[in-house]
């Protein structure tokens, strides 16, 4: 049997695609970008058929999926697009979501993996997979995590509205895990200053010690944390320039999640 080629699967792929469905879509997404468009902006821009793009925005207006600006001519998105996505937020489930990417993540990098979320003033692992390396950390699904000294909880605390930031440290008791731990208030909102323009976090060594953390943020559809992922591994292993892969590896199986919830 012969090799499938790219081009044998992107064919394969346009085979099932609508050309009505598609310019509604496009029109719906084009919409979107621009928040309101007029009728000659949209057939002109998307290089429609001016009957064709009439008929599309009257069905789409009928279904309330678009709608006139207050008393302009221009349109706009309707409510029936916000209805359907409140109900498809709600019923998203990050664990469920999640758990693929960690495994991806996981089976790319060996190393073991966790997601986790913001609960009261500790973390809490969502799920976890094991990686391949020899070296077992005592985790499980369920466990709480200071936010202080994980990697996990860095990124959860450094990527909060400020004022949402700081009654979480007024909260929050900075024990002294290891040697390497922040125990200084100042410090640590220094150092979460950091991770967020860095876009992750290290735990050096903080929370146990020989074992270095990893984790990036999950975002949420307006802009805000809603998990994390990390991953842990020896001190030793966790360094120089496989540090950086790791961490773009993170924030990339993190951004795949974050797609995934709207984001």
């Amino acid at each position: 049997m012969p090799a499938t080629s790219q081009d044998d699967v992107r064919k394969a792929k346009g085979a099932y695609q609508v050309p009505a469905v598609m310019r509604a879509l496009d029109i719906i997404e084009y919409i979107a970008q621009r928040q309101e468009a007029s009728f000659t902006e949209i057939f002109t821009d998307l290089g429609l058929p001016k009957s064709t793009t009439y008929q599309i925005l009257g069905t789409l207006a009928d279904r309330g999926y678009v709608r006139h600006s207050g008393g302009s001519t221009k349109f706009s998105l309707g409510l029936r697009l916000f209805e359907l996505g409140s109900q498809a937020v709600t019923r998203l489930d990050i664990r469920t979501e999640g758990t693929p990417v960690l495994q991806e993540l996981v089976d790319d990098i060996n190393e073991t993996a966790h997601l986790g979320i913001l609960d009261g003033i500790e973390g809490v692992y969502l799920a976890k997979v094991e990686g391949t390396s020899p070296v077992r950390l005592y985790s499980w699904e369920g466990k709480r995590l200071h936010l202080h000294c994980t990697a996990m909880g860095k990124v959860l605390l450094a990527f909060q509205e400020p004022a949402a930031q700081a009654d979480l440290l007024d909260r929050i008791t900075l024990v002294k895990s290891t040697e390497h731990t922040i125990t200084d208030r100042d410090k640590l909102v220094e150092h979460l200053k950091m991770v967020r323009e860095r876009g992750w976090a290290l735990d050096d060594q903080e929370n146990e010690a020989h074992i270095r953390c990893l984790a990036a943020p999950v975002h949420a559809i307006g802009g805000g944390v809603a998990a994390a992922i990390s991953i842990s591994g020896l001190a030793s292993q966790f360094d120089g320039e496989y540090l950086l892969e790791l961490s773009e590896k993170v924030r990339a199986a993190c951004n795949k999640l974050s797609f995934k919830l709207g984001a």
